[in-house]
């Protein structure tokens, strides 16, 4: 899936980024040389129980990078496997470039 970036928007799916969303994106970036201007995944981020310090930190440390002036005009669409608890992390970071999805759910 390489290739030129032609200037057109472009929309990232991932049914749940297990290898990593910053993963996921730094793959792409190197494709196309730009960011894309939607996200759609998984974070792969939900857990039962509450979070230990370090997992929160690195939940918050996910959605400050994702907060980059790269990445300023990313919109980011997550579902399920993100988990409320590391959605209610990410938001404040994120604003409303994080938004979550769910099934049946229309975007464009």
């Amino acid at each position: 899936m390489s290739g030129n970036y032609t200037g057109e928007e472009h929309t990232v799916i991932s049914g749940c980024a297990h290898n990593g969303i910053l993963n996921i994106l730094s793959k792409y970036q190197e494709w196309y040389d730009k960011p894309p201007k939607t996200v759609i995944s998984g974070f792969h981020m939900m857990k039962k129980g509450a979070y230990e310090q370090v997992e929160a930190q690195i939940i918050c440390e996910t959605a400050a990078q994702l907060c980059t002036e790269e990445l300023s005009d990313t919109v980011f669409y997550t579902g399920h496997c993100t988990g409320e608890q590391a959605f209610a992390l990410m938001k404040p970071y994120m604003g409303d470039r994080l938004r979550k999805i769910h099934s049946g759910m229309q975007i464009f």
